[in-house]
């Protein structure tokens, strides 16, 4: 009888357990309208996943039937905490060399933290330092010392990033291909006439530099 007791004392305690309810936070919006925006050629040092805790129910009214609804207001974007050092400054409001932002991110297909070296924007909003959302071009150090950003999007090797007339560069150091296009053919996604490449490895031929491609 005794370990007929404890077995059924086990199973409450695992059921009890498994319906606990998870933590929740309330979200409070950053409601600033007119962020401070820092654009900089930065090097990645490190980006890692933030776990985010569960959003709290908020209770919504039906228009219809008037009735009060419960619902969960979930986190649909994953959450990353970057720190990156600043290699070259394109705004002039930036005094540090070394950045700590968060960005958030919904499924996209290509994120910048594949990429070594990016032209980002950031935003300061309610005192935190955020990525603008989606907004970042890799780039590459020519001989000549400028940076140069592929001219396709990454995602899409048919559609150019700007209507301007790209430049013809001279890329010292081939480009690290990223892991998501190792298993593709070169010659498929680095297309003539803005790549070239050599004996397995690819050179940008033709970019655009950071000012061909900030529009805000």
């Amino acid at each position: 009888m005794k370990i007929i007791f404890i077995l059924f004392l086990s199973f409450s305690l695992q059921v009890a357990y498994s319906q606990k309810i998870e933590p929740c936070d309330e979200v409070i919006p950053c409601n600033e309208k007119n962020p401070e925006i820092f654009i900089f050629i930065g090097k990645k040092i490190d980006v890692s996943p933030v776990k985010q805790p569960r959003s709290c129910y908020t209770i919504v009214t039906d228009p219809k039937t008037k009735t009060k609804i419960e619902l969960l207001n979930r986190r649909m974007d994953s959450k990353s905490k970057s720190k990156y050092r600043i290699l070259k400054k394109i705004s002039k409001n930036i005094n540090f060399e070394i950045i700590d932002f968060v960005s958030y991110d919904h499924a996209s297909m290509v994120k910048y933290d594949e990429f070594e070296n990016v032209l980002l924007f950031v935003g300061k909003y309610c005192n935190e330092f955020i990525h603008q959302k989606y907004q970042y071009q890799p780039v590459y150090k020519m001989k000549n010392g400028k940076w140069a950003s592929p001219v396709c999007w990454e995602f899409d090797t048919t559609k150019k990033k700007s209507d301007k007339q790209p430049h013809k560069v001279d890329m010292g150091e081939p480009i690290t291909v990223p892991q998501y296009q190792s298993y593709q053919k070169l010659e498929d996604v680095y297309r003539a006439p803005y790549y070239e490449i050599k004996k397995g490895k690819v050179y940008m031929r033709y970019g655009y530099y950071p000012e061909d491609l900030i529009t805000m």
